[in-house]
C-alpha cells in the first residue's frame, strides 16, 4: 500500500518571527502504508524546499507497519503567516541531508556537537559546559537544590550521562539520581534531560523533582503536612559567563528590555498568578496560610523596584564584548508560579522553584513536578520569544479519519446542537480557561487541572466557591484530544497538554512504598460538594468531618476513577514519553488492584471477598453466576486501560487479560434484571462498562479480526442493547430516584444514546429501531441541556466530550456478525459450576503458597496498619 503525502499545517498566531523553532508531533499512518525501513522526506509546499526531519515509530499495526510516527524538525516562519509542509516517502537510495549532530565519549566525559555549539557532560556530575565558537567561550551550568533551611544539596547520579535519543535533528542527553542533604539523607529524586538541535544555538531542558516516599495518610486522609512529605527551599538552573559585561531582561514580549551591568542584580520574581483571585484559598499550606504575598510579579535592578505587573512571560540574558552570550526562558512562567529569572554576579538564574517565597515548598509523598526551560547561546534577544507562544502543528481531520486514528471518528460533518454545547467549553462565559480564574487554578501544583465548578451547585450565592479539583475524571484529556484532531483549534490542544502534564506529575501517586493497591494509582476528584482544604488534589481532607460518599470518610486511588485513554492520545499526538509512561504505570496499578500481586494474606483476603460468597450461595441452594468482576465503571475502566496498553504493545499480555475480564463479567445469556441496573444511584455506571465492551469489539476487529470470542462478546453486547432499548429511560424522567437530580444526569444520558447507536451498527436487522431510539434519547438530552443553566459546568461538558462521535456513525454494518446477525447464538449458561469454583479456590491457594515470603507478609500488614 502506498502512502499519500501528509499535510502538516503551521499557523503563526502570535506575531513572532521564528528561526529554527523545534517541532515535534505524532502522525497516524494507514495500515501497511509505511514500513520501518522506509525513508521519509519533509518539504515546504510553497517551494518544495527540503526540511531535515527525524522520525521514530511509536506504535505498530499487527502486520508490523507503522501505525503512529513521531516526527521532529526545525522550522523558520515569518510573523502571522501560515505554512503547510508535506511528508512523503522517498526512494531508499535517496541521499539524506548531512547533519552536524554527533556525540562521543572521551574518557569520563560525554561530548555533543551541534554544528554551532559543543556540550560537555562530566561523569557523575549534574553540570555541563556549553561552548559556542571557541574553547575559551565555555559557559558552565549547574542544577542546584537547597534544603528547607537553604543548605545546598549534592546530586548523586545513578549512572553516567547517557544519550536517550539521537538523529539528524536532535540529540537528547539524560541523567537521573537523587539530591542528598548535608547529612547525606535523600531529599528527593531527579530526572534531567537536555535536548540539542542541529545548527541552532537553542537547547531544551526538562527537569523533574520527585518525592518517592509514601504518604502516611492516616484514616485515608491526604492533607499537606503528612510525615511522608519533603520540604525544600529552591531549585534553580545557573549558567555563568565570567566575562559578561551586560545583562538584560524583558518581562513580556511587548515590553522593552531592562539593561544593567552584568555584576549587578537584575531579577524578575513572579509570586502569584496575577489574576483577580491571586490570593485564593487554593494556595494554602499545611498550616492553612495563604502562600502568595503579592499580586503578580516584580522586577528589581539592584535594590530598586523598576517594574511591577500581573503576568510575566520573561526572557533574560548575559553577554560579553566578544559576542558570547547566554539567555533563558521558562515554559508557562506565570502559570507555574512561583517562578523567577534574572542574573547576578555574571550568572544567569532560572528559578523553577525560586527561594523568594514566604514559605518552603512541600512535595507530598509520591508527588513530582516536571518543568521545561530553554537556553540560547546567540545574541538575538528575540530568539526565545517563541518559547512563550510555541507553534502547534495540525493535521487535516480527514487524515485522522482515513487512518482510523480514533474510534468512530468522522470529519467534515455539519455542526449540530452537540457541537454548539461543546463549543461553550472554549467560547462560553464560563469556558475552561475562564474557570481557571474563579479559584485561581494556577501555581506549580495546580496548573493544568480543571476547576470542578459543578461542585458549587448547591452553595449559597454569597458563599465563596469550593476549592474543588477534577483530576481528569471522565477523561477530559481524551475529549480535548479528539476535538483538537477534529477542529485543529489550538485551544483544545492547550487544554489537553496542560491537563496531561498535570495528571502525569500530580494526580498519579508515584511511589512503590505504600500498599500495592495504591502505588502508582490515580487520585480521583476532590470530595463532592465539599472544600478540598489542604488535601490539594488528593480527594479526602481531615478538615471535612464527613464525606459526600455515604459511609466513606477516607480512601485512596480507586479503579472507579481511572482514565488512561486521554494520556494514550496525548502521547500519540505529542510524542511525550511521560504520558506513555503514565499509561503503563496506571495499567500495571489496575492489574494489581484487580488481580493482586501475590502473597499469602492477600490471597486469603481475596478468597474471603470473592470465592467464599459463591460457596455460601451454593450451600444455601442458590445458583451463583460465573462473574468475578462487578458490572460497574471500575471494571469498564480496567478493560479500557488494558486495551490502551494493548494499543501500545500488541505483543504484550494485555489482550488476553482484557478477554479474561470480559469472560468473567458478562455473558450472552445473563439474567439482566437480577443485576439491578435500573437502580440508578448504584447501577448507572454499567453504561461505562458497555461502552468499553463496544470499544473492544471495534478495536479487536480492526487489529486482528473476528473469531469465536469476538462473536461471544458481540452476542453479549447485543443482549444488553436489546434490554436497554426495551427497559431503559432517561434519568431525569424519574428524578425522584436521584439524590441530586441535576444536569449531570442529563449529560450521562448521552452514554445511553451512544450504546444504542453502536448496537445499531452491530445489528443491521434492528438498525432502524435502535437508531430511532438513539436519536430520540439524544435529542431529548441535548434539548434539555441547551436550556439548562448548568450546561457550562465542567462535569457536564466533559461527559459530552468523552462520548462525542457515536451519533455520527454512517456504516450500517460496521460491527455486524454475519454468522450470528442478531446475537441469538447459544453460548451456554452464565451460572457457575462447582468444578469451576473449586479450580478458582485451588488457584488462589496455590498462588498464596508460591508467593509466600515472610518479608512480603510483614510489609503487606505494615502498609495497611500505618494508614489507620
Amino acid at each position: 500500500m502506498d502512502m499519500e503525502p501528509i499535510n502538516i499545517h503551521l499557523n503563526e498566531y502570535a506575531g513572532i518571527a521564528r528561526f529554527g523553532e523545534p517541532i515535534q508531533l505524532g502522525i497516524p499512518i494507514s495500515k501497511g502504508a509505511l514500513q520501518t525501513h522506509e525513508k521519509l522526506q519533509l518539504t515546504n509546499s510553497s517551494d518544495n524546499e527540503l526540511i531535515q526531519c527525524q522520525s521514530e515509530p511509536m506504535v505498530f499495526w499487527p502486520d508490523g507497519s507503522v501505525r503512529w510516527l513521531k516526527l521532529s524538525f526545525l522550522v523558520s516562519q515569518a510573523p502571522s503567516t501560515g505554512l503547510t509542509l508535506h511528508l512523503n516517502k522517498v526512494d531508499p537510495e535517496t541521499g539524506q541531508q548531512p547533519s552536524p549532530l554527533q556525540y562521543l565519549f572521551e574518557g569520563d566525559t560525554l561530548r555533543v556537537f551541534t554544528g554551532l555549539s559543543e556540550f560537555s557532560f562530566p561523569k557523575g556530575k549534574l553540570s555541563w559546559d556549553a561552548s559556542h565558537g571557541t574553547q575559551d567561550s565555555a559557559i558552565p551550568h549547574e542544577l542546584t537544590v537547597t534544603t528547607k533551611s537553604g543548605a545546598p544539596c549534592s546530586a548523586v547520579m545513578d549512572s553516567n550521562w547517557h544519550v536517550t535519543e539521537a538523529g539528524p535533528v536532535s540529540i537528547t542527553v539524560s541523567a537521573q539520581g537523587s539530591w542528598r542533604a548535608p547529612d547525606h539523607s535523600i531529599l528527593a529524586r531527579f530526572r534531567f534531560s537536555l535536548r540539542v538541535f542541529a545548527n541552532t544555538p537553542t537547547v531544551e531542558l526538562q527537569i523533574c523533582i520527585h518525592n518517592p516516599r509514601r504518604a502516611q495518610h492516616p484514616g485515608g486522609l491526604w492533607d499537606l503536612g503528612d510525615p511522608g512529605s519533603v520540604h525544600f527551599r529552591a531549585l534553580t538552573v545557573r549558567a555563568k559567563l565570567p566575562t559578561a559585561n551586560k545583562t538584560w531582561l524583558t518581562s513580556n514580549l511587548d515590553q522593552s528590555a531592562f539593561e544593567s551591568n552584568a555584576e549587578e542584580r537584575l531579577y524578575l520574581y513572579q509570586d502569584s498568578s496575577g489574576g483577580d483571585q491571586w490570593h485564593s484559598r487554593n494556595h494554602m499550606d499545611a498550616e492553612g496560610r495563604i502562600t502568595t504575598s503579592f499580586r503578580g510579579y516584580r522586577v528589581h535592578s539592584g535594590e530598586e523596584l523598576v517594574q511591577a505587573g500581573n503576568r510575566a512571560s520573561p526572557i533574560a540574558g548575559l553577554s560579553n564584548q566578544k559576542g558570547i552570550s547566554v539567555q533563558g526562558s521558562i515554559k508557562h512562567f506565570w502559570q507555574n508560579f512561583p517562578s523567577a529569572i534574572g542574573s547576578e554576579e555574571n550568572v544567569l538564574i532560572l528559578g523553577l522553584f525560586p527561594p523568594d517565597t514566604s514559605f518552603p515548598y512541600e512535595l507530598q509523598g509520591g508527588e513530582r513536578k516536571t518543568q521545561t526551560a530553554w537556553l540560547c547561546y546567540g545574541e538575538d534577544s528575540t530568539a526565545l520569544c517563541w518559547t512563550h507562544a510555541p507553534l502547534i502543528p495540525t493535521l487535516d481531520p480527514e487524515h485522522f479519519e482515513k487512518t482510523e486514528a480514533f474510534d468512530w471518528f468522522e470529519s467534515n460533518r455539519p455542526r449540530d446542537l452537540l457541537d454548539d454545547l461543546i463549543l461553550e467549553g472554549l467560547e462560553g462565559e464560563s469556558n475552561f480557561f475562564a474557570k481557571r480564574e474563579i479559584i485561581d487554578e494556577y501555581g506549580w501544583r495546580n496548573f493544568g487541572d480543571i476547576f470542578a465548578d459543578h461542585e458549587t451547585l448547591y452553595q449559597a450565592d454569597d458563599e465563596p466557591p469550593y476549592i474543588s479539583h477534577y483530576n481528569n475524571q471522565y477523561d477530559a484529556i481524551y475529549g480535548f484530544a479528539r476535538q483538537f484532531a477534529l477542529t485543529g483549534d489550538r485551544r483544545w490542544f492547550e487544554l489537553m497538554d496542560d491537563l496531561a502534564r498535570h495528571v502525569s506529575d500530580i494526580d498519579i501517586y508515584h511511589t512503590e512504598e505504600d500498599r500495592s493497591e495504591y502505588n502508582n494509582g490515580l487520585f480521583w476528584h476532590t470530595d463532592h460538594y465539599l472544600d478540598a482544604h489542604t488535601s490539594t488534589h488528593r480527594t479526602f481532607s481531615k478538615h471535612n468531618e464527613t464525606s459526600s460518599t455515604p459511609g466513606q470518610t477516607g480512601g485512596g486511588p480507586a479503579a472507579e476513577h481511572c482514565y488512561t485513554t486521554g494520556l494514550l492520545y496525548h502521547y500519540l499526538i505529542t510524542g511525550d514519553e511521560g504520558s506513555r509512561e503514565a499509561v503503563l504505570d496506571l495499567v500495571s496499578w489496575m492489574v494489581t488492584l484487580h488481580e493482586g500481586e501475590g502473597g499469602f494474606l492477600e490471597q486469603c483476603l481475596a478468597l474471603k471477598k470473592y470465592e467464599f460468597p459463591k460457596l455460601k450461595a451454593f450451600l444455601t441452594g442458590k445458583s451463583p453466576t460465573l462473574h468475578r468482576y462487578p458490572f460497574t465503571r471500575g471494571t469498564g475502566n480496567y478493560l479500557n486501560a488494558l486495551m490502551d496498553a494493548w494499543f501500545l504493545n500488541l505483543s504484550g499480555p494485555w489482550l488476553s487479560k482484557a478477554e479474561n475480564v470480559l469472560d468473567n463479567t458478562i455473558h450472552p445469556s445473563d439474567d439482566i434484571p437480577k443485576r439491578e441496573l435500573l437502580s440508578v444511584e448504584t447501577g448507572w455506571s454499567y453504561l461505562v462498562l458497555l461502552t468499553s465492551l463496544a470499544r473492544y469489539l471495534r478495536l479487536r476487529q480492526l487489529l486482528i479480526g473476528r473469531d469465536e470470542h469476538w462473536s461471544y462478546m458481540h452476542s453479549a453486547f447485543l443482549h444488553y442493547v436489546e434490554w436497554m432499548e426495551k427497559h431503559e429511560t432517561l434519568f431525569l424522567m424519574a428524578s425522584e430516584r436521584l439524590e441530586f437530580p441535576n444536569a449531570t444526569w442529563a449529560a450521562q444520558d448521552i452514554r445511553k444514546s451512544s450504546i444504542i447507536f453502536q448496537g445499531a451498527h452491530c445489528c443491521p436487522e434492528r438498525y432502524e429501531n435502535y437508531s430511532e431510539k438513539g436519536n430520540k434519547w439524544l435529542d431529548s438530552t441535548l434539548t434539555y441541556l441547551a436550556k439548562s443553566h448548568e450546561r457550562h459546568y465542567s462535569r457536564v461538558q466533559i461527559i459530552l466530550l468523552q462520548n462525542y462521535g457515536f451519533h455520527r456513525l454512517r456504516d450500517i454494518d460496521t460491527l455486524s456478525d454475519a454468522q450470528d446477525p442478531i446475537g441469538r447464538q447459544s453460548f451456554g449458561s452464565p451460572n457457575l459450576k462447582w468444578s469451576i469454583l473449586v479450580r478458582r479456590v485451588f488457584s488462589r491457594l496455590t498462588r498464596a503458597l508460591i508467593t509466600f515470603r515472610p518479608s512480603r507478609e510483614v510489609a503487606w500488614l505494615k502498609t495497611r496498619l500505618k494508614q489507620r
